[in-house]
């Protein structure tokens, strides 16, 4: 679903308070006086801020669903978190819209959870720890978690008093920069390791969600991994720039369901009727070289070429009406939705002047592949953003020829250097 799918709608800061002297938290009530849109734990928000900049930024909501407020808990790093700690104040009107986002609990207790994070990416492991507590969760759940010291833990005793609520569940706090004299009962010196992962957790058959900085996430997913956790039990979400994670192929998962597509009739026209130029465009739009692939503001899918379908595996009628998040691997959305929101707000982004953008891609039996892509930007009759149009080519082979070349360079050099 596109996180703008329902538009954006005023919220008013009901509330703030600090977590941490680094985390503010601010409740968010619709502005209208209605309900805000039930939400899934673990999924974010899209703001549109008042400051001067008109800033657009996600951020995860830190609370289960209520019925009543959305909570955001923000970071002081940055300029839009700096002018939320710094500017907004109970009363104040932001344009919100939203939820969206696939990092969210599974619907039944049929295996272990695992919650692991580290510093603010602790906080949609508390949304998902209150919606547990809502359902009545009765399986074990295990809620790790790193941050520097105790004067820096968020939700420390409202995630002890969650916890204390479940049947089996069980926490373990490492706080990187304490001494080990003087620590409580399941609280740790240091990080969090993979051995602690592979000896305290049931590594054959948990579900690990993890939230963190982008080490943190590669440290432990790609660890989790080599240990032998299948990828399908391994989910993450982290706040940065999209990138690999986990690097090896995906296997391959059940496909996306997508949803009826609105039949399209095409023109009846022929090359008789067509000037040059669109005979040319009709020649390139027909190629199965490359992607081309068109969607509306919104970010839903109105056009899906021979390309696209060679290179995504969907067919027209599977694509047309989708929103692109069938093509975007779920690590990946919030950081693409943010960007793509800007650009549709602003008008502007660098991959419209040549700038090539290369990603992960997702097809649609699950495999992952690597793309580079272009965009062109639609404007109305008034210039504002109407869609984009993406060339978009598959450029896996490269990629991993790359990556094995990096390798043997990093091996040659260490020899050479234990020479």
């Amino acid at each position: 679903m596109s996180i703008l799918s329902s538009g954006w709608r005023a919220f008013t800061v009901a509330e703030r308070h600090p977590e941490t002297a680094q985390i503010t938290s601010f409740h968010l009530v619709p502005a209208d006086g209605g309900a805000p849109p039930v939400h899934k734990a673990g999924q974010h928000l899209t703001l549109r801020l008042s400051d001067p900049s008109r800033l657009i930024r996600n951020y995860t909501i830190s609370t289960a669903p209520n019925g009543h407020h959305w909570r955001i808990s923000v970071k002081r790093e940055g300029a839009a978190s700096t002018w939320l700690h710094d500017a907004l104040r109970v009363g104040d009107t932001l344009e919100v819209a939203g939820p969206g986002g696939d990092f969210v609990l599974p619907s039944s207790a049929e295996r272990p959870l695992v919650l692991v994070s580290a510093g603010v990416g602790v906080t949609p492991m508390v949304a998902m720890l209150e919606e547990a507590v809502a359902q009545g969760w009765s399986g074990p759940l295990h809620f790790i978690h790193c941050t520097r010291d105790a004067a820096h833990q968020a939700f420390a005793e409202h995630v002890a008093d969650l916890l204390a609520k479940l049947p089996a569940g069980r926490s373990d706090i490492f706080y990187s920069r304490a001494p080990q004299a003087g620590l409580g009962a399941n609280q740790h010196g240091g990080r969090v390791t993979l051995d602690f992962l592979r000896t305290q957790t049931p590594l054959g058959d948990a579900d690990y969600f993890l939230c963190g900085p982008a080490d943190f996430l590669r440290d432990m997913a790609r660890g989790l991994h080599e240990a032998g956790v299948d990828r399908a039990r391994i989910h993450y979400e982290f706040f940065g720039p999209p990138e690999e994670i986990l690097e090896e192929a995906a296997s391959p998962t059940t496909p996306i369901p997508v949803r009826p597509a609105v039949p399209r009739a095409p023109q009846p026209v022929t090359d008789e009727t067509m000037s040059l130029e669109d005979q040319l465009g009709r020649a390139l739009l027909g190629s199965a070289a490359d992607a081309v692939v068109a969607c509306d503001r919104d970010g839903i899918i109105t056009l899906w070429n021979p390309g696209a379908e060679r290179i995504f595996g969907f067919t027209p009628e599977e694509a047309v009406g989708q929103s692109l998040d069938i093509i975007i691997p779920e690590p990946f959305r919030a950081r693409h939705w943010e960007g793509y929101h800007v650009t549709v707000a602003t008008g502007e982004s660098r991959y419209g002047a040549g700038d090539l953008l290369a990603v992960p891609g997702l097809r649609k039996d699950g495999g992952r592949i690597s793309i580079e892509f272009t965009i062109v930007l639609l404007k109305d009759g008034a210039g504002q953003v109407s869609g984009m149009i993406s060339s978009i080519r598959d450029v896996s082979r490269r990629f991993e020829e790359t990556k094995a070349l990096k390798k043997r360079v990093a091996e040659l050099e260490k020899a050479a250097g234990a020479a």
